[in-house]
């Protein structure tokens, strides 16, 4: 198995045998122990102590090794291919992609059941994503003012997001973040993330009287979060 290199704050490469792909390696001051992270996406991440030396954590990848190779065939199971054909989730449903190799500006556009993209296959990832996330933003921006309404809240400001954990999230200045992935879900999933972070402005935190208000703008949210929970997987998926 060929080497891999882990970087290091100065920039210096390591090598270590064992694990590919390459690991990135962040040290800090403020850590007091090391932590593995392996990505959806097949990143191997160590943080580290600042001052910990590398045989110690050299030691601890070894130790480690069967559980981060686990982790990347996982990821490597669930990586998507981007190919003609190719069924893309789309609002609890899905689009089939069809890549074209017609005279014309390369773009991606809906017809009917099928996301028409015209393009070479390396470009597809691209301009798919774009098309998600312009969508994402006109939807996102439609439901979030419904409900900001129904509750009877002005409506606050809208950011997309690009998170890798999270499907949405409430600032201290009042914007509300909405991961543009969430166009993948089916649209009770997307009224459910828009009222939690809705009843955030009212309880900012996760208590029972949290809930009570998340409660009374999507009554139907515990049934709608566990769904969201098992598919989540798949929207993250690209």
């Amino acid at each position: 198995m060929p080497l891999a290199r882990s970087a290091t704050r100065s920039g210096e490469t390591r090598p270590f045998p064992g694990i590919h792909p390459p690991y990135l390696l962040r040290r800090s001051s403020r850590r007091r122990s090391l932590a593995l992270r392996v990505s959806e996406a097949g990143e191997i991440v160590v943080n580290a102590p600042l001052l910990l030396s590398q045989r110690e954590i050299d030691g601890f990848l070894h130790k480690h090794a069967d559980w981060i190779g686990a982790r990347l065939q996982a990821a490597r199971e669930h990586r998507f291919d981007w190919q003609d054909g190719v069924l893309l989730p789309y609002l609890g449903g899905q689009l089939q992609l069809r890549l074209l190799d017609q005279p014309g500006p390369a773009r991606a556009r809906q017809d009917g059941a099928a996301l028409l993209c015209n393009a070479q296959p390396a470009q597809a990832p691209a301009l798919v994503l774009r098309w998600y996330q312009r969508n994402a933003r006109a939807l996102l921006g439609e439901r979030l003012a419904h409900h900001a309404a129904h509750a009877g809240c002005p409506m606050p400001p809208l950011r997309l997001s690009n998170a890798r954990t999270r499907w949405g999230s409430l600032s201290a200045r009042g914007v509300v973040s909405l991961n543009w992935r969430l166009l993948k879900a089916p649209l009770e999933a997307i009224d459910y993330v828009i009222c939690h972070e809705l009843a955030h402005f009212k309880q900012r935190n996760h208590s029972p009287a949290f809930w009570r208000e998340v409660a009374v703008l999507f009554p139907d949210w515990k049934k709608v979060r566990s769904e969201l929970r098992q598919n989540g997987r798949l929207y993250f998926q690209f």
